[in-house]
């Protein structure tokens, strides 16, 4: 349980990314055709004018991003390193309402840590997730942070969707030089060129840049595979490795968030 009480004082723990795993999934087989959900998705989609139909119900099977985080994360967690915070960040809404993976994971990671879930961020969400897992370190002194990233596809109504279903795992562990998170809001589509050269600038050359699909090829960069709005970025540095340093690059043409990551 999280307990208000008095501010905290800050500390000066950096959190450094351990490591990196990451995981495509077939199509699941879990199901959603039940009254209340029929009900449900109806009212989500009639006011929004989102195609939908109940045999869109009826016909959907997809994975949540519960089965997708223990499938991912069973057998890479011990229990004498618990974790302190974890985040469950994602681009597309569950596959199944009625279920929480927040409410999953705190039962059963080590440590029983305080977790919950963001969205509506767009492809930015995984950088906001690193950016508020930094703050509650230096707040709150956590040492051993899960940033969990997922896509799913199985949305049963009309919208722009993933290819398939995915999850990547931030490990995040205390270190003597963090994480360096930025954020330029309001960046239009036609400015992100001259914008990102800007940001790129603020950082020492790093060994290997790796391009979101929002800001288009970029002379030198690793590109990332279309299709993953939320962890395509972080599936190709789970692929690229921890070895030498990384500078990752993106744009949400929605939110119109420029996002900069390096370590």
């Amino acid at each position: 349980m999280y307990r208000t009480a008095a501010p905290a004082r800050p500390t000066t723990t950096c959190l450094r990314l351990g490591r990196v795993l990451h995981r495509e999934f077939p199509a699941g087989e879990h199901r959603i055709d039940v009254p209340e959900l029929y009900r449900y998705f109806a009212d989500l989609t009639r006011d929004h004018g989102i195609g939908h139909e109940q045999e869109d119900v009826d016909r959907a099977r997809g994975n949540t991003f519960t089965s997708m985080a223990h499938a991912l994360l069973d057998d890479e967690l011990s229990a004498e390193e618990p974790i302190d915070l974890a985040i469950v960040a994602h681009a597309t809404p569950d596959f199944d309402p009625r279920l929480s993976a927040a409410v999953s994971l705190t039962a059963v990671l080590p440590g029983g840590p305080l977790v919950f879930s963001l969205s509506g961020q767009g492809s930015s969400v995984a950088f906001t997730a690193l950016r508020v897992a930094a703050a509650h370190a230096r707040r709150h002194g956590s040492r051993r942070v899960l940033v969990l990233v997922a896509d799913q596809t199985g949305m049963p109504y009309e919208s722009d969707r993933p290819v398939r279903d995915a999850a990547v795992a931030l490990l995040l562990e205390a270190g003597e030089r963090g994480l360096d998170v930025r954020t330029r809001p309001g960046v239009a589509p036609e400015a992100v060129p001259e914008a990102l050269a800007a940001l790129l600038a603020e950082f020492p050359e790093p060994a290997t840049v790796i391009a979101g699909r929002g800001v288009g090829p970029l002379a030198g960069a690793r590109e990332v595979a279309p299709g993953f709005p939320a962890t395509g970025l972080w599936a190709a540095l789970a692929e690229q490795g921890l070895a030498s340093p990384v500078l990752l690059a993106d744009h949400d043409p929605v939110h119109l968030d420029l996002n900069v990551c390096a370590w």
